[in-house]
């Protein structure tokens, strides 16, 4: 789901915005959700993983633990209903 261009977001085929800035571009990446104990005991790869929305005007990251998430290039526009 890695993409190198900022894309366009829905959850649940609802539009998605920046929650600071309301801008609707976002580049996609995975992001660890560490855990002391794992750290501790140098278990940290085995932690869970999030996708992490980066928003591209203000830089803010908007985390999600489901599938709910779809990328639309920008061009395409968001999918019709």
């Amino acid at each position: 789901m890695r993409r190198t261009a900022a894309a366009l977001v829905t959850i649940n085929r609802v539009p998605f915005r920046c929650q600071v800035c309301q801008s609707e571009l976002f580049y996609d990446r995975e992001v660890k959700l560490n855990t002391t104990g794992a750290e501790l005991f140098d278990l940290g790869w085995a932690n869970q993983s999030a996708t992490g929305l980066v928003c591209a005007r203000c830089g803010y990251v908007h985390l999600f633990l489901n599938n709910a998430i779809e990328l639309w290039k920008p061009e395409s526009g968001y999918p019709q209903p």
